[in-house]
């Protein structure tokens, strides 16, 4: 679910599993009542249905319990259809090189530790919300998007020789310096800014990657430490601080994130509005702000 798109909490109601039950239930009572007293009676079940679901429908969909319910489902299913788009994309872009498998083991280190903490959460809700688990589990998908940048990143240096474009400038610039009947000097002189700007790009591509693979060292360690911090002391004061602080030094910093935000815009055109710390996300998404229940 984007940051800006709304459920139809009424669909939902609609489409809850407690209600296509109560609808069957209602069909199967009415198909019993008209064979002993006929069709009319039949309509009974189906007429109270209905009645029970046009109150419900004033009530339900505003329940604040029902609301919340149907913001998980969907930014569950958010979270993994983007965590199938950046895998898949990842995958496609390592099959013709050596595959990273020390990002791998960190990914999957990091996702372990998440599942490991909804556990938690879910037998110790005073203590840690899934919520906050949540927002840890983003940061897995955080880490998908920068190891993807990082694979545009080195396509793109695949296709640029820094050596090649250097060389064509100072051919330029002696071209340039000769002149000669016929020269475009002016031309010469554009060739040579684009080049130039290439070479600038392309410099300041390889300084995003060194970020980059910063970034994809430190995320592993820091899931570890909060980890920790949350299974070994987990009746200590504070939690909900130092859970946050500990979620803030998981945040890439923002021009990072703004120049991750267009590699993968470029790698993943239909990724929508959850890019790396849109999450994101890709933070292909900073994480999420703000604790909710």
């Amino acid at each position: 679910m984007s940051e800006n798109s709304q459920p139809s909490y009424l669909g939902e109601m609609l489409k809850s599993q407690t209600n296509v039950y109560a609808f069957l239930t209602s069909v199967a009572t009415g198909v019993v009542l008209s064979i002993p007293f006929g069709l009319g009676m039949a309509l009974v079940p189906l007429v109270v249905f209905a009645a029970g679901e046009a109150i419900a429908a004033l009530y339900v969909p505003s329940l604040p319990h029902f609301r919340a319910k149907v913001d998980k489902s969907y930014r569950d299913q958010a979270r993994k259809n983007a965590r199938w788009q950046l895998q898949d994309e990842i995958r496609k872009r390592t099959e013709s090189r050596k595959m990273h498998i020390g990002s791998l083991e960190a990914y999957n280190r990091m996702v372990e530790r998440v599942e490991s903490l909804y556990r938690f959460a879910r037998d110790n809700s005073a203590r840690l919300s899934l919520r906050d688990v949540e927002r840890l589990d983003d940061s897995t998908l955080d880490y998908l998007g920068i190891w993807l940048a990082a694979l545009v990143i080195d396509d793109r240096a695949e296709v640029v020789s820094l050596t090649d474009v250097e060389r064509r400038i100072r051919e330029l610039d002696h071209e340039i310096e000769q002149g000669g009947l016929g020269t475009d000097v002016r031309q010469l002189q554009k060739a040579r800014s684009e080049y130039q700007s290439l070479t600038v790009r392309h410099r300041r591509m390889l300084s995003r990657r060194r970020s980059i693979e910063a970034a994809m060292l430190s995320m592993p360690d820091q899931m570890e430490e909060i980890y920790q911090s949350i299974i070994s002391a987990p009746s200590a004061g504070g939690l909900d601080s130092r859970l946050e602080e500990s979620i803030a030094r998981l945040r890439l910093e923002e021009d990072i994130e703004a120049e991750l935000a267009s590699d993968l815009g470029e790698a993943l055109p239909s990724f929508g509005s959850r890019t790396v710390a849109s999450a994101a996300p890709v933070r292909p998404v900073p994480l999420r702000q703000g604790k909710s229940g």
